[in-house]
């Protein structure tokens, strides 16, 4: 093996501009792969790390899909301050924070900026925003029926503007100025990061939305099963509102749906860059052809010395198998950076945070895979070359 790894690497030297641009092929699959993949796990994890960070102990109610994930269905009847008060009377619930969604024109001195305004019940808001892990990096959360301020995003507060925006600037939303009190850390997501979070019952004026609710977040007390509460919960309204035009939510329901979208996601990604592969191990497999055709003339000197036919496809196959294996390092090391550029910059931009790990088993199957793929490809010509018989080779 020894001697066939130097033949095969001798051969790799002797051409080098065509080995690496046969390499260049394995590498693009290779960095595809690992780069799509390491992406969409980022984005899974950062979606589990927040789910974990918000707690498992929560329960969304929502209108029944139609017209948007916060809107009612089509002559179904959105959830209403009704709901609300008819909810707080279960005894398994600890809290509720309800939410109304709307866009609306913000203003900063003569700039305008079009974004979700966000209604948000603000008693014990520090607490309740605190228990979700969300902070404020500047500035102070609302205090109990406090009026006339609003809390913003981080993007608002770091470039949404030409001029940047302080605590205790004035913004202004229909008409109205509004004080800044607070500015929320980033979430790593536009929507969120350049929403400004008002109290409900001004949000109602804002909106016009004199009982609209967009959508309902309930807390369990430790102590009870959540997917038990969420099934009384269910039961219960369904009764109340005489039909099932809404629907209910798990932490854990909703991250299973988010998994198994990704794992979709991860599937399709996987499958185009695989083709990107395919491509690369046809162009080792030309190469090796072509290699055959080159080396006839050597192939029947090492014949007629007494190698074997095995001895031949050994060669062929390792130095094919070689040129993956290259392939495979380069392209896991381009596709890892890849990823960190990408989640860097999507970061930088505020458009999504993505939590970019690169597992072991990524980097060690994106390897072997290239260099599978590569003794694969070169099995044909090594097999055309073992069956050259060795007057034929020395004739050519």
């Amino acid at each position: 093996m020894k001697r066939t790894i130097g033949f095969a690497v001798q051969s790799i030297l002797h051409r080098k501009v065509r080995t690496w641009l046969t390499v260049i092929g394995i590498i693009i699959g290779i960095a595809a792969i690992v780069t799509l993949i390491s992406v969409s796990q980022g984005l899974e994890n950062a979606i589990t790390d927040q789910f974990e960070e918000m707690g498992t102990n929560r329960i969304y109610v929502m209108p029944k899909t139609g017209a948007g994930m916060f809107g009612a269905a089509q002559g179904a009847e959105g959830l209403t301050e009704d709901d609300v008060d008819f909810l707080d009377g279960f005894g398994e619930i600890d809290y509720i924070n309800s939410y109304l969604f709307a866009k609306g024109s913000v203003y900063f001195g003569d700039e305008e900026l079009y974004t979700n305004v966000m209604g948000v019940n603000n008693e014990d808001m520090a607490e309740r925003w605190g228990d979700m892990g969300l902070e404020v990096i500047d500035g102070r959360f609302m205090t109990d029926g406090e009026t006339g301020v609003v809390i913003v995003g981080y993007s608002i507060g770091e470039g949404a503007y030409d001029k940047q925006v302080y605590v205790n600037n004035k913004l202004e939303i229909n008409e109205e100025k509004y004080k800044v009190i607070g500015i929320m850390e980033s979430y790593g997501n536009e929507q969120d990061d350049t929403a400004v979070y008002v109290s409900m019952d001004e949000a109602r004026i804002i909106h016009g939305e004199p009982d609209e609710i967009s959508f309902i977040e309930l807390v369990v007390m430790e102590g009870f099963d959540v997917e038990e509460v969420a099934e009384k919960v269910f039961e219960k309204m369904e009764r109340q509102r005489g039909e099932e035009d809404f629907e209910i939510f798990t932490s854990e329901q909703l991250l299973a749906q988010f998994s198994n979208i990704l794992n979709i996601l991860q599937v399709v990604l996987g499958g185009i860059a695989a083709i990107s592969l395919l491509v690369g191990g046809i162009g080792i497999m030309n190469s090796m052809f072509t290699n055959v055709l080159e080396r006839k003339r050597e192939i029947g000197v090492m014949k007629s010395i007494g190698a074997g036919p095995k001895d031949i496809m050994k060669i062929f196959v390792v130095e094919a198998g070689m040129i993956g294996l290259v392939g495979g390092i380069t392209g896991v090391l381009v596709g890892v950076l890849l990823a960190f550029a990408i989640g860097q910059a999507a970061a930088y931009a505020g458009f999504l945070y993505l939590d970019i790990r690169v597992e072991w088993w990524l980097v060690v199957f994106g390897i072997m895979f290239a260099f599978i793929v590569g003794m694969i490809s070169g099995y044909l010509p090594a097999k055309q070359a073992a069956k050259l018989l060795p007057v034929e080779a020395l004739r050519e």
